[in-house]
């Protein structure tokens, strides 16, 4: 059955979403995962899950998501290194850009790309026929370069860290949190400049001078034709010296709002989709968790039982004379003076849940952190040898650092956690921090057999993951020994 009856499709109300700079952020968000197929899945996930929660939360009546149509644009004809020096797109997520259209297509939201124009393009010209219609329109990217489009009808949301978390910019909105007006958005970015697309700007302007600059003058132009009052040596010969700059910049950060595009409001109208259509796709790309969302059963993670000893005097015997692999616990940030909610050590011995205080008052596990065997694997060596030696203990003896040798095989990955480090190699042994904890102002300290199992199962995961995660940082190492 299609899924439209829950979308009020007389608010005229459009959703453009900037697909390219979406899915890049999604990528480097979240943990590089791939399905049973080998295929990576990991920004599809993130963007999907995004793009449902703006379908529940705001209904549209109209959506599209608009993509880059190749490397190069009519902006190279102005400045042919523009975005040159990028770093090229991992294969990782290059992968993803198909199935990302898959998805689309079976959710029944319409894409579109347009040669020789980005996608920015695109949505400055439907945002422009919306803005005459005054239709409200909402706008979704992963940057700020589409915040010249707003205005009364336009509102514009960046993600912010991760994906979900959406900071939404009005005019006065923009005008509070960024200190210029809307219509100095442009002449901001023309004066800055942009390291990641190569937009030269004007050496040693940042955003605040830039501020400053209109704020004073109001505009580039108006900046230029009062340069003599402009204050401070260094600035104006800057802005003296590099005038040609700051127009081609501004010309090349201006979004094209009459891009010759074949698509209309009217073809963007939002009917919804075959629920069975996007079951089986979210299936056949691992997506277990969205499947309530879209009207399927979502698929409990069945998680291998632990059976662990909760420790109340530790004994020589909890350690092995093969591997030890020890965790410590803690949510802050800080951890020279964060408090340390536990210990885990799992080994051929058994699993053990070690409390702080017991841990902290035991001669013999004391004794044996300080031992300079070389028989512990760790998650995280500074902040656990940080951390006790603020407690009067030298920590010695690690053979292996799993987020070490995660940062060493995955360095593009964002997420170097026991459990994403885990999600990547296929383990569903131990659920996220934040699912235990919470997150923001909600986090708190879970009861202590949750805290318990948690922390015993981030050593089950690490006994787990070390032989794949061993083996790979070894080839990585090889092969940058034989470059």
């Amino acid at each position: 059955m299609i899924i439209k009856e829950v979308f009020d499709l007389s608010k005229d109300e459009i959703v453009l979403i900037d697909g390219n700079s979406v899915l890049y952020r999604a990528f480097f968000a979240l943990p590089l995962l791939s399905n049973e197929s080998g295929v990576h899945t990991n920004a599809v996930y993130g963007f999907t899950n995004m793009l449902l929660k703006i379908l529940e939360d705001k209904d549209p009546s109209h959506i599209l998501v608009a993509f880059d149509a190749g490397k190069t644009t009519f902006r190279h004809k102005t400045y042919k290194e523009y975005k040159g020096g990028r770093q090229k797109t991992p294969p990782e997520l290059s992968e993803q850009f198909p199935v990302m259209r898959e998805i689309l297509d079976a959710l029944g939201v319409k894409h579109y790309e347009l040669t020789q124009y980005e996608a920015d393009d695109i949505i400055g010209t439907i945002s422009k026929q919306a803005q005459e219609n005054q239709k409200k329109t909402l706008i979704y990217s992963g940057d700020k370069d589409l915040l010249q489009l707003a205005s009364e009808h336009v509102t514009v949301g960046v993600t912010r860290k991760g994906i979900t978390d959406i900071d939404e910019y009005s005019p006065n909105e923009i005008k509070e949190k960024m200190g210029v007006t809307i219509d100095q958005i442009i002449d901001l970015k023309a004066l800055m400049g942009d390291k990641s697309d190569n937009i030269p700007g004007v050496p040693g302007v940042g955003e605040k001078t830039a501020v400053k600059l209109l704020n004073q003058f109001g505009t580039l132009e108006n900046i230029y034709d009062n340069i003599d009052d402009v204050s401070g040596k260094k600035l104006k010969e800057n802005l003296i010296n590099h005038k040609d700059d700051a127009f081609m910049s501004k010309e090349l950060v201006t979004i094209n709002r009459e891009s010759p595009i074949e698509i209309k409001i009217d073809d963007l109208d939002y009917e919804g989709y075959q629920s069975r259509d996007v079951i089986e796709l979210f299936k056949q790309y691992g997506f277990k968790s969205l499947m309530g969302r879209i009207g399927g059963e979502e698929e409990t993670v069945e998680r291998e039982g632990v059976t662990y000893e909760h420790v109340e005097e530790f004994k020589t015997d909890y350690i092995s004379s093969n591997e030890n692999y020890l965790i410590m616990e803690m949510l802050e940030e800080n951890y020279h003076n964060g408090d340390i909610l536990g210990f885990s050590l799992v080994n051929d011995q058994g699993y053990y849940f070690i409390p702080t205080e017991v841990a902290l008052n035991s001669e013999k596990f004391k004794t044996w952190l300080e031992s300079k065997e070389n028989n512990k694997i760790v998650a995280d060596t500074k902040r656990l040898k940080v951390a006790l030696k603020w407690r009067g203990i030298n920590l010695n003896g690690v053979q292996f650092d799993l987020i070490l040798a995660s940062y060493i095989v995955n360095p593009s990955n964002s997420n170097h956690d026991l459990p994403s480090i885990a999600q990547n190699y296929g383990l569903v042994d131990v659920s996220y921090d934040e699912e235990v904890y919470g997150k923001g102002a909600k986090q708190k300290v879970p009861e202590k057999d949750v805290l318990a199992e948690h922390i015993v199962r981030k050593g089950v995961v690490a006994k787990k993951t070390l032989p794949t995660i061993n083996r790979r940082s070894r080839e990585k190492r090889t092969r940058a020994a034989v470059l």
